[in-house]
């Protein structure tokens, strides 16, 4: 955030584990920090953590996708 705010967010641990432990562990490590959102669609998606500042790159890894039995999506 340009303020230097905070950014509250709700994780699901239940549906998405692998997810959310890798989440975690980004954030403990730092490489989130002074990465910027790429993409804001109010009322949709904030997407950001991309050290290219484009949505192209990443941590050098990939994880598992969790969409099987997960109930949280979009309308």
């Amino acid at each position: 955030m340009a303020d230097g705010g905070d950014i509250v967010i709700e994780l699901f641990e239940k549906e998405a584990p692998g997810t959310v432990q890798n989440f975690i562990d980004l954030i403990n490590k730092g490489f989130y920090n002074g990465l910027r959102f790429h993409r804001v669609i109010p009322g949709f998606v904030a997407q950001g953590g991309c050290p290219n500042g484009n949505g192209t790159g990443g941590p050098g890894y990939t994880i598992k996708d969790e969409l099987v039995g997960n109930p949280h999506k979009h309308e």
